[in-house]
C-alpha cells in the first residue's frame, strides 16, 4: 500500500522524522448565567485576569526580546495592546454590566465576533491575526479559572518529538523546549502566522495549513516532514532525525571572505538557551543578559547566581562568555527591587546607575561572576555608562568583590573587563574609555534610540529608529577606530548584529565580533562567508556609507555591495 502523504504550506525549512505529540487546545468551563448581584464580582474577576495576563505577556515579551530580538518581541507587544482595546476588553466590561453573562461567556462572545470579522477579510495577514485574539482569549480564560497548564509541563519529560497542534500560539511555542522539538505541524495558519515566524526564528522545520485528513494525521504515532516542500508522511518507528540546512550549513570561505577573523556569538537570557547556542554553532556568548534572574518575586542569592553563571560559562567553554551586569529599568521591571515609578525610565535610574546606588546588590553579583569565572573563559561587561567616573566606580566595585571572594577562600579565574557603548557621550569619548577596558560592546538598540531621540518601544517611530541611519553607523565606525588604536576589540550586541545587510560594513570598520539571537547566526554566517572583499574594497564600502546623508542612501549602498 502506498504511503499516504499530507500536504500543507512549508514555512520553515528543514527535514525531520520522529514520534508525535499532539497539543490539544484548552477548553474553558462555562458557568451558567449570573444574577444581577454578581456583576461586580464578575467585573473584578475579569479585571484581575486582565492584569495577570498582561504580566504574563510582559514576561514573555522581555524573555523573547532578550533571546530573539525586537521583531519577535513585537508579537507580544501586539497581544498586550489587545488587553487595552476598547472593542475587545472595553466591550467585554460593557456587556458584563448587563448582568446576564459571566466573565468567561462575555469574553467568548466578544472574541468570537472579533475572530469572525478578521476571518471574513480577504487579506491573509488579517485572517491570521484572528489567532492572536484566540491566543489572548485562551490566556484570559485560564487566568479566570486559575488553570495552570504550562505547555512545558505537559510536554513529555524526555525524548524528541514532532509537535502537532490545531493552533499553535506564540506563548505555547515559547514555552516548548525547542531543543527537543523536531518539527511543527499546525492545522491552521499561514506564512506570516506567528507560529511560522517563531519556527523560522528557532530553526525548527514546520508546515501549517494542513486541513485535509487532519484526524488521520493526528492518529499517527511516527511522522516524517519536510518544512520546505510542505509535506508530511507516516514514518517507520524508531526513525528519528533532524536536519535543518539553515542551522547546519557549513560555509567554505576564501582568502578574502568577510567571515575571516570575525567571531559570531549568541545573545542569551538564561542557561536554558544553551541548546540553541550549540544548535546554531555560536562561537561564544557575546551577551548574557542576567536581569532575568532578578525578575521574580524574590531576588536571587549569590549562590543562585553562581549556579546560573557557572552553567552558562561551562556550557559555552572553550569559547568566551560575556556576562552583562544587571540592566534593570527602561523596558525591564523587577518587582523584588521595588523600584519607584519614573516619568522617563529609559533616561532614569537604570542599569549601572541603579547598581552603583545599591552597592551590596552589585557586589553580590560581581562576587558570583568572579566565583563562576573558574569554569571557563569569562568577561564582565558594564551597561549604560555615560561618564568615565561611572566606569571607574564600577571597576572599583569589581576589584572590591574580587578581594571579598579571595578572603572567603574561593578560587577564581581571570576576567576580561568591558563596557557597553550605548550612550552617545560614551561613543564620542571612546578614545578616553578604551585604555580602561579590554573591549567595547556596542548596544545598537539603545545607541540608535538615544542618537535619534526615538523611543524604540513606540511603533509610530519605527521608521526613524533603525540602525541604517548614517549618523549611527558613523558613530559605530568612530568607536571601532578608537578601540583599534588602543589595541582592544569591539563587538556588536544589538539587533543590528544579526542583520546580514550590515555585517559587511561592520567587518570593514574593524568590528571583530557580532553577537545576535541564535536563530540569526546561520544567515549572517552565510552572508559573510559567501562575500569576498579586499581591504581596498572594504575601505571603499566604508567611505561610501559614511558619505551618505539619508538612511535610504545607506541601504542602497549596502545592497549594491552584495552584488559586486
Amino acid at each position: 500500500m502506498e504511503n499516504k502523504i499530507w500536504h500543507g504550506l512549508g514555512v520553515s525549512a528543514g527535514h525531520a522524522a520522529g514520534p508525535t505529540w499532539y497539543l490539544k487546545g484548552f477548553q474553558a468551563e462555562m458557568a451558567g448565567e449570573t444574577s444581577q448581584g454578581s456583576v461586580e464580582e464578575e467585573r473584578v474577576r475579569l479585571q484581575q485576569a486582565v492584569l495577570r495576563t498582561e504580566q504574563n505577556l510582559t514576561g514573555l515579551e522581555e524573555k523573547v526580546r532578550a533571546e530573539q530580538g525586537e521583531e519577535v518581541a513585537q508579537i507580544f507587544v501586539a497581544h498586550k495592546l489587545l488587553l487595552s482595546d476598547p472593542s475587545f476588553i472595553g466591550e467585554a466590561y460593557q456587556r458584563l454590566e448587563k448582568g446576564q453573562l459571566n466573565a468567561e461567556q462575555v469574553l467568548q462572545e466578544v472574541a468570537g465576533e472579533a475572530v469572525q470579522m478578521l476571518q471574513s477579510l480577504e487579506d491573509p495577514y488579517f485572517q491570521e491575526r484572528a489567532v492572536d485574539v484566540q491566543d489572548v482569549l485562551g490566556q484570559l480564560l485560564k487566568n479566570l479559572q486559575d488553570v495552570q497548564d504550562d505547555v512545558s509541563d505537559l510536554f513529555p519529560q524526555s525524548g524528541n518529538y514532532i509537535v502537532l497542534a490545531d493552533e499553535l500560539t506564540p506563548a505555547q511555542t515559547i514555552a516548548l523546549p525547542k531543543d527537543r522539538v523536531l518539527g511543527f505541524i499546525v492545522r491552521q495558519g499561514g506564512k506570516t502566522s506567528h507560529a511560522a515566524i517563531l519556527a523560522r526564528t528557532y530553526g525548527i522545520p514546520a508546515l501549517v495549513g494542513v486541513n485535509d485528513g487532519w484526524g488521520d494525521l493526528t492518529a499517527q504515532k511516527w511522522l516524517e516532514l519536510d518544512g520546505e516542500e510542505g509535506w508530511v508522511q507516516a514514518s517507520a518507528e524508531n526513525q528519528v532525525f533532524f536536519a535543518n540546512t539553515d542551522a547546519g550549513e557549513e560555509v567554505i570561505f576564501g582568502e578574502n571572505s568577510l567571515l575571516q577573523g570575525m567571531t559570531l556569538a549568541a545573545n542569551i537570557g538564561s542557561p536554558g538557551d544553551l541548546p540553541l547556542v550549540r544548535k546554531f554553532k555560536a562561537q561564544g556568548i557575546g551577551l548574557y543578559r542576567t536581569e532575568f534572574l532578578f525578575m521574580g518575586e524574590e531576588l536571587p542569592s549569590e549562590e543562585d547566581q553562581l549556579e546560573a553563571y557557572r552553567q552558562v560559562i561551562d556550557g559555552c567553554s572553550p569559547h568566551l562568555t560575556v556576562i552583562r551586569t544587571l540592566d534593570i529599568g527602561g523596558d525591564k521591571k523587577a518587582p523584588a527591587l521595588n523600584l519607584p515609578q519614573e516619568k522617563n525610565p529609559f533616561l532614569g535610574v537604570r542599569a549601572l546607575r541603579l547598581t552603583l546606588r545599591r552597592p551590596e546588590l552589585f557586589r553580590q553579583q560581581l562576587r558570583a561572576i568572579w566565583r563562576a569565572s573558574i569554569a571557563g573563559p569569562t568577561a564582565v561587561m558594564f551597561p549604560m555608562i555615560a561618564t568615565l567616573g561611572e566606569l571607574e566606580e564600577a571597576k572599583e566595585s569589581l576589584w572590591t568583590a574580587r578581594e571579598e571572594v579571595l578572603q572567603a577562600g574561593y578560587e577564581i579565574g581571570s576576567l576580561q573587563v568591558g563596557m557597553m557603548i550605548e550612550i552617545p557621550s560614551a561613543a564620542w569619548l571612546a578614545d578616553k574609555f578604551a585604555p580602561l577596558v579590554d573591549f567595547f560592546s556596542i548596544g545598537t538598540n539603545d545607541l540608535t534610540q538615544y542618537m535619534l531621540a526615538a523611543d524604540r518601544e513606540n511603533p509610530e517611530l519605527a521608521e526613524l529608529n533603525q540602525p541604517y541611519h548614517p549618523a549611527v553607523l558613523g558613530m559605530i565606525a568612530r568607536v571601532s577606530q578608537a578601540a583599534l588604536q588602543k589595541g582592544i576589540w569591539t563587538g556588536i550586541c544589538g539587533e543590528a548584529g544579526g542583520d546580514p545587510l550590515l555585517a559587511p560594513f561592520f567587518k570593514a570598520v574593524g568590528i571583530e565580533e557580532l553577537s545576535m539571537a541564535p536563530g540569526s547566526l546561520a544567515k549572517v554566517r552565510t552572508a559573510l562567508g559567501k562575500m569576498e572583499m579586499s581591504a581596498e574594497e572594504q575601505e571603499t564600502l566604508v567611505k561610501s556609507v559614511l558619505a551618505c546623508a539619508r538612511t535610504s542612501e545607506v541601504i542602497k549602498v549596502l545592497q549594491s555591495s552584495k552584488t559586486t
